[in-house]
């Protein structure tokens, strides 16, 4: 064994050596290509990630190889990194001009650039691919759809034709000059040309598809799904196609069917789909079966994100918030850099109002990747929640600062800018964006509520006008009743209002908006049974129950009130506002022990919740426990250090009730200085310093609060301060005041000051 042993090394040494050598011999240009092939290898299995990793050897290797960066650009388009893909194949035609594919894909990328000069750059760098070799169907229609961001349609029409001379199967110059074909009103040119289209390529599921979206979108359902099936023959786990089938069976409430189409797509192996089933389950409302299936597939790959924030908007919508808190504390223990559970795990407690401990977390998550735009956007919706508005709105342009296509976050720059009174920053934000994003509905719907906020009614009707004539939803048909309201047009407004209702009976936007007109107008029995229909379509809808339970009791029908609220209650049992309207019908109905219990429960689910401990407040304060009132106002106004209410009323107690008068002097000028024209304000500020004996200051802000309110309270306060001074009024103004509101705490106090004369 020793000697066998002793005579092993040597050639284990040697072969090793040999090994070693091999390795250091090959030449960069093999060991580029060894990389190369890992990368495409990783490619082909969807692994975007490790594919950039062995791409950027092979760049690192051959760093003046075009392909190396282009198949490096590939990667990141795939992996959803425009700007790195943008990076990549620009790299690549700098080295090798005559790098067709190169050229074409950075083409495509700077065709949806904002800047005009760019798009125009595109167009010509298709145009030199075009005239230097036989014209692909690739380049042409990437020419063609140049051509069209530039305005040039005729052009465009004449490549695509060009194109579908030359390679008269090719589905994508078919779709494009379809589209075309259908912006005319040419829906039976359209039609031919897909037709046309199937008929060269039969086995074709893509053009079999097109043709089948194509019958979607001009309501022709019944041959939409017949063409979906057609495809889904030719291959039957063709996911697109299993998809739009599944959809158009939801939206036409065959909700059987679609569960077994949407259970097959989800048996694919593409991710993209694994979780479409669970969601389409969230949809019909079986939550638990729906959190199962996101669960399981969660714990399938703990490296998917994705998944796991999908588990954790399930858990937030299911009221859960704890076990999402969970998962991502979990998730940060396993590795604390991970940036996207930091960000999700901030707006968790900013919702919970645990200020300080989001901030922590945006902080790391900002110094681990500061040039990630969804942690300024999780950092305005903080400063946000403490009324910073300022503060989150540079934030959210920070956010774009980085990544200026996010659509979705100029919108809400534009809706926070529009919420400050600067309407016309929030339209020239919306200016910014690029063209094909403006237009989008959602772009139309935000810019047309900067254009109420500021007034301009005419260029108001434009884009409602256009906004309809493309789609008639629920936004622009409330924007349009708000705009008819305006012009004295109640019964347009009120048919606007009613087909957004019709098509979705749970639009908050619409319902409110038509339950505050029939209030204006006092139509509430009309209200009640416009939510009773909107009911009768969603029987299941916790919202529409609570808005059932909101206009009983303006109808003074309390019991049915309550019956609503329960049955609400019982459907989402972690909703923080039907706890509180719950607690506020026990109030008014005498309950206070089964209020204090509602406002418990509302607690437990939601401590941070500032209005939470401000109906507290009201209750105690008007249950004569001013001790609890009080601490119940000092806790809202922790979480919400700008909430005047909460400001308003500790100020009031702490004068009147806890004989704290300075330190009430203190909230009431922060509330003055954060509502300076609110009369309540200046009658709880004058109160204070009359508290102080500071008499001579009160009076001003008592009469400015008379002046803006003539309220019983504030007569007794300012007509005390006349006494005090020695004014003659006062006597008089207690005796009024006395007459009118006999039962007022202030009352007794009056007698006593007028019993001293």
């Amino acid at each position: 064994m020793t000697l066998a042993l002793k005579s092993w090394r040597p050639v284990l040494s040697a072969a090793l050596l040999t090994v070693g050598l091999c390795g250091c011999f090959l030449s960069t240009q093999q060991k580029e290509a060894r990389f190369l092939d890992l990368g495409k290898q990783q490619y082909a299995k969807k692994d975007y990630a490790r594919a950039i990793i062995e791409f950027r050897n092979a760049a690192r290797i051959a760093p003046s190889d075009a392909e190396a960066y282009y198949q490096l650009g590939l990667a990141y388009a795939a992996n959803n990194d425009p700007l790195s893909a943008y990076i990549s194949f620009k790299k690549a035609t700098e080295l090798n001009p005559k790098h067709t594919e190169a050229q074409l894909k950075l083409a495509a990328l700077m065709m949806f650039s904002g800047k005009k000069a760019m798009r125009e750059d595109a167009e010509q760098r298709v145009r030199n691919v075009v005239g230097a070799e036989p014209a692909s169907a690739e380049a042409l229609n990437l020419l063609a759809f140049s051509e069209l961001r530039l305005g040039k349609e005729e052009n465009a029409i004449g490549h695509l034709q060009q194109a579908l001379s030359k390679f008269p199967a090719d589905l994508n110059s078919s779709v494009l000059l379809m589209r075309i074909k259908l912006s005319k009103g040419d829906t039976t040119g359209a039609e031919e040309l897909l037709k046309n289209c199937v008929a060269k390529a039969p086995r074709s599921p893509e053009a079999t598809l097109a043709l089948g979206r194509f019958y979607l979108v001009t309501r022709k359902f019944g041959q939409a799904e017949q063409q979906f099936r057609r495809a889904l023959q030719i291959n039957a786990n063709y996911g697109p196609a299993l998809k739009d089938l599944g959809m158009l069976q939801f939206q036409q409430h065959r909700n059987s069917e679609a569960e077994e189409t949407f259970k097959r797509l989800s048996a694919l192996p593409e991710k993209a789909y694994k979780p479409l089933h669970a969601l389409f389950l969230m949809e019909l409302g079986q939550r638990d079966a729906a959190l199962h299936e996101l669960e399981r597939l969660a714990a399938q790959d703990p490296s998917d994100r994705d998944a796991r924030t999908r588990l954790i908007t399930a858990y937030l919508q299911l009221g859960r918030r704890a076990d999402a808190e969970k998962l991502l504390t979990e998730s940060l223990e396993k590795n604390h850099k991970d940036v996207d559970a930091l960000v999700q795990l901030a707006a968790l407690f900013t919702r919970a109002g645990k200020y300080e401990e989001a901030q922590n977390d945006l902080g790391q998550a900002l110094r681990f990747r500061p040039d990630m735009p969804q942690a300024h956007v999780a950092l305005a919706a903080l400063h946000e929640a403490r009324g910073e508005l300022l503060s989150a709105s540079q934030e959210l342009s920070e956010a774009l600062r980085l990544d200026r296509g996010l659509l979705p976050v100029r919108l809400e720059l534009a809706r926070l800018l529009i919420a400050s009174k600067s309407p016309g920053a929030a339209l020239e934000t919306l200016g910014l964006a690029f063209d094909d994003q403006k237009q989008t509905l959602p772009f139309m719907v935000q810019r047309n509520w900067a254009l109420i906020a500021l007034g301009r009614n005419d260029e108001l009707r434009k884009g409602i006008d256009a906004g309809l004539s493309a789609a008639r939803i629920p936004d622009l048909l409330v924007q349009d009743a708000v705009l008819k309201i305006e012009e004295k047009n109640v019964a347009g407004a009120e048919s606007s209002l009613k087909e957004a209702v019709k098509q979705d009976p749970e639009n908050a936007l619409a319902i409110n908006e038509l339950l505050r007109m029939y209030a204006i107008e006092k139509k509430l029995p009309q209200a009640v049974e416009t939510i009773r229909a909107c009911l009768a379509k969603r029987p299941k809808s916790a919202f529409l129950l609570g808005v059932l339970g909101n206009v009983l009791v303006a109808s003074g029908k309390l019991e049915e009130a309550r019956s609503a609220y329960t049955q609400a209650q019982a459907i989402d049992p972690g909703s923080i506002g039907l706890a509180l309207a719950l607690a506020n019908l026990d109030v008014t109905q005498g309950k206070f022990d089964s209020a204090r219990q509602e406002l418990t429960k509302a607690q437990t689910l939601d401590p941070g919740n500032p209005q939470v401990w401000i109906r507290r407040g009201l209750l105690e304060a008007d249950q004569k426990d001013y001790v609890k009132a009080v601490e119940a106002y000092r806790k809202a106004v922790d979480l919400d250090p700008k909430n005047v209410l909460a400001m308003n009323n500790l100020a009031y107690l702490l004068a009147t009730r806890a004989g704290q008068a300075d330190e009430a002097l203190k909230y009431a000028q922060r509330a003055k200085e954060l509502a300076p024209d609110l009369p309540d304000i200046d009658d709880t500020l004058g109160w204070v310093l009359y508290n102080k004996g500071v008499y001579q200051p009160a009076l001003g802000y008592l009469e400015g609060a008379l002046k803006k309110h003539d309220h019983p309270a504030i007569r007794y306060h300012l007509a005390m301060a006349y006494f005090r001074v020695g004014d003659t009024r006062g006597p008089r103004m207690l005796r009024t005041a006395l007459s009118a509101a006999p039962n007022l705490p202030e009352a007794e106090i009056a007698r006593r000051m007028l019993a001293e004369r």
